[in-house]
């Protein structure tokens, strides 16, 4: 992985949005990247439907399939490793440890798309419960259906994931939709355009 192209999105996670990099801050964030190699322990689980599942015939599910001929349910973590990391830096080294988690947060993600891309050429952008006006409370429809547990993720009863660095999502089939502000179904009603945001990290606005 080139982590010179995640460097952006974890200055993003950090809260520096704008904010010019800094040598101190690269160093701290190289350091960390080092320490999730050599911790995570990368693992997804997925399945491929020709119709989706009953949970999806909703908005927003509806406009974001609008258009695709079917639809992967997946589930990617980073490993229970790397929650124990972060639980001891909290304790030991407190800005250390916020450097770690939004370096885990930018490496999952990206771990996640280097993975999905090997599920075929023609597929939009991984699209996850709790976003867009979709509920967090779909997650339990994923869960049911691909049982992550055998992978070591669990889901408590608010919604939760564990380990903390997973990821749930829905991705369309047969449809090639980038993360770009105007490839967004979302787009019209979109507050953090409002706000002058993104809520995620792109070249295009």
């Amino acid at each position: 992985m080139n982590f010179s192209e995640i460097k952006p999105q974890i200055y993003n996670y950090l809260g520096f949005r704008g904010v010019a990099e800094s040598l101190k801050t690269d160093g701290a964030i190289a350091s960390c990247l080092e320490e999730l190699e050599r911790t995570a322990q990368f693992n997804c689980l997925y399945k491929a439907f020709e119709e989706a599942p009953d949970f999806l015939n909703k908005p927003p599910y509806e406009g974001f399939l609008r258009g695709t001929s079917g639809v992967i349910l997946s589930v990617t973590t980073l490993g229970a490793g790397v929650d124990r990391l972060t639980n001891r830096l909290y304790r030991t080294d407190m800005s250390r440890a916020v450097v770690l988690d939004a370096c885990a947060s930018a490496y999952l993600e990206a771990k996640s798309d280097e993975y999905e891309r090997t599920l075929g050429d023609s597929l939009t952008y991984r699209f996850c419960p709790g976003y867009g006006g979709s509920s967090v409370e779909d997650l339990k429809y994923i869960f049911e259906i691909l049982r992550p547990e055998k992978i070591g993720v669990t889901l408590s009863e608010s919604f939760f994931m564990l380990p903390a660095k997973t990821m749930a999502g829905v991705i369309g089939i047969g449809k090639t939709v980038k993360k770009t502000c105007e490839g967004c179904f979302m787009l019209p009603h979109c507050k953090y355009r409002e706000e002058g945001k993104r809520c995620y990290s792109s070249e295009k606005r």
